[in-house]
């Protein structure tokens, strides 16, 4: 017996995919960068900015080059975020302006549904907008806020007391079992088999996941500065459990009563009116109708701004008056937006200052309405499609930096508990110190570690297992040099290179081996899971930090004293000027465990840059 996949399990993976898009895997994003915000803000006392998040792993470097990098990532994620949402919004409200139009006066044409319009609708919303965002947080924000969702609860309960109540509150139970029931299977789905396009039953939509699932994970991921960083604005003095009860189950849980109800009843529809013969060349309730048949339109036919107001408009009496609630709805949704995102744009470039210059805010309130009219003006719709495609770009490249939240939250939250001391030992030098702190030597050693890794990696496995370093070159250089040479000659063979990838894998293997070694004889705060990612990801510098860190490790052990002793000793290397107390040194000025003048010599042999 053959599995029969009917109509009515299609319908309910439909509003189980909706879900899925809306539910707790976008939601995630925003606590993630909300609790980790306002934890690392209040707590210890920072700026309300991104750069803040990655204080448990660089500390006041945050002050620098990279945290300048991470807040203009998060101000571009925001910017693109926001005017993406912008510009299909005005298409949408354009599409109701004309609808509207030609029920109050006959005309199809009372309205056009062009470029011009849609240009004046961003101006309009943007001049709301900046008006807003200049009142502040707690007075036109807030208010507009309150006032869009008091009109969205309207709309909804109106639509679920008007139709099938029993319905609509039946596909919110079933749907919210099926979500739990699929929850993690469908967080783990990628589409394997359906990507390759080869099902010989051809049933199968190879790009479906990129259209759909990529693109809502690329645009929640871009919004993510914007929406964590005013969650978490408005959370001071919660604690983490309310923090995650609040922002992780509320809104989620609205989400999919406002999806079921309303993805209910389109479904609904789209079957009447596939019962009633209505298609997509219909004159009443077609692809192109002006008129619906009985109330109904084939919804798989129509424009995607069409389809809310289809549904909206089937409610004899009332239907006129959604509209117009629907249309003042979506103009404070996209107000809201614009206002908020203006804000929480201006706090980051301002370093965290919650109250921003008043131009300040009007400039980034402006820009956002005069980058949407560009895309717009340039090209219509097609032009927000490549939008679309910047947004999700963006967030690609914010998931990297959303992956290292994910270890900035663990370890502030293990620093916290006690179970994690932040001055402990840790390497001699930063990962990143030739960036901070550059000088010829330092770069020369980069660049040396960037063309042969062998050299840096050979000397300290020597130091390390007291040995000769020959070995353990050639046993670097081998397979480093193999992954090149194999490289070059994929001209002859195709093959080649990726058995050069996974030489060079074992390459990062031994590398990030040789690091853990350093890590344990040093006792030195970390995993191994680190030390291969940091070899992987910058392997020049990774092994630029295990050679200072040897180098100031021999250091330490050449006499100091006057008697002739060595400072090495039980001394920890650690960050800072913590040492084991009772060890002679040059007093509060040593740092690492051995004496500042030592430090400032191996410093300062160079001219800085």
């Amino acid at each position: 017996m053959y599995f029969s996949y009917s109509d009515n399990q299609r319908a309910q993976d439909a509003i189980n995919i909706t879900l899925f898009h809306w539910g707790i895997h976008g939601w995630i994003v925003y606590v993630l960068i909300g609790l980790l915000l306002g934890f690392i803000a209040y707590r210890n006392d920072l700026p309300m900015t991104m750069r803040s998040c990655f204080y448990p792993i660089i500390g006041d470097k945050i002050y620098g080059t990279l945290g300048d990098f991470i807040d203009i990532m998060s101000i571009v994620c925001t910017m693109f975020g926001v005017c993406t949402s912008l510009g299909i919004g005005v298409l949408q409200i354009n599409n109701n302006l004309r609808r509207l139009a030609y029920q109050f006066t006959g005309k199809e044409n009372a309205i056009e549904e062009n470029t011009t319009n849609q240009i004046i609708i961003i101006w309009s919303i943007t001049a709301i907008a900046t008006a807003s965002v200049i009142t502040g947080l707690k007075v036109g924000i807030r208010r507009l806020s309150e006032i869009c969702f008091a009109l969205g609860m309207f709309i909804m309960l109106t639509v679920l007391f008007y139709d099938d109540t029993w319905f609509c509150l039946n596909v919110f139970v079933q749907s919210l079992g099926y979500y739990v029931q699929w929850f993690l299977q469908l967080g783990f789905h990628t589409d394997a088999f359906a990507q390759l396009g080869k099902a010989p039953d051809g049933k199968e939509a190879s790009n479906w996941m990129d259209d759909w699932t990529i693109f809502y994970w690329g645009w929640w991921i871009a919004w993510s500065p914007f929406v964590g960083m005013f969650i978490a604005r408005i959370s001071r003095g919660r604690t983490i459990k309310e923090f995650i009860n609040y922002t992780l189950t509320l809104p989620v849980l609205y989400c999919f009563l406002w999806f079921c109800i309303f993805g209910g009843i389109g479904i609904k529809m789209e079957r009447e009116a596939a019962l009633a013969n209505v298609t997509c060349s219909s004159v009443l309730g077609g692809k192109n109708a002006t008129e619906s048949f009985n109330g109904l339109y084939r919804l798989s036919c129509r424009g995607k701004n069409d389809m809310w107001f289809d549904v909206i408009n089937q409610y004899k009496g009332i239907g006129g008056f959604l509209s117009v609630m629907s249309l003042i709805s979506l103009v404070l949704y996209f107000v809201t937006s614009s206002d908020s995102g203006s804000l929480i744009i201006d706090c980051l470039s301002a370093n965290g200052d919650p109250n921003p210059p008043i131009i300040q805010r009007i400039f980034w309130a402006l820009t956002e309405g005069a980058c949407a009219t560009a895309l717009l003006g340039a090209g219509g719709e097609t032009s927000l499609t490549a939008l679309q495609a910047v947004s999700v770009s963006s967030g690609l490249i914010y998931t990297l930096i959303l992956n290292l939240m994910c270890v900035a939250l663990w370890r502030a939250l293990k620093i916290e508990g006690g179970d994690l001391d932040p001055e402990g030992p840790q390497f001699a030098t930063d990962l990143l110190d030739v960036l901070y702190n550059p000088t010829k030597t330092k770069i020369i050693k980069v660049i040396v570690a960037t063309f042969a890794p062998w050299w840096p990696l050979g000397k300290v496995a020597a130091k390390l297992f007291n040995t000769s370093h020959w070995p353990y070159m050639i046993l670097f250089a081998v397979p480093f040099y193999t992954w090149a040479i194999l490289l070059l000659l994929q001209i002859e063979n195709p093959g080649l290179p990726y058995v050069g990838w996974a030489i060079l894998i074992a390459f990062f293997a031994y590398a990030s081996g040789v690091r853990t070694n350093i890590r344990a004889k040093y006792r030195i705060n970390g995993n191994m899971v680190e030390d291969f990612f940091a070899v992987m990801l910058m392997y020049p510098l990774a092994a630029v930090q295990m050679e200072n860190h040897m180098e100031i490790t021999d250091l330490m052990a050449a006499p100091d004293l006057e008697d002739g002793r060595t400072r090495s000793g039980s001394i920890v290397m650690t960050d800072g000027a913590n040492y084991e107390k009772g060890v002679e040194g040059n007093g509060p000025d040593a740092v690492h465990g051995y004496s500042q003048d030592k430090v400032q010599a191996y410093y300062n042999h160079t001219t800085p840059m």
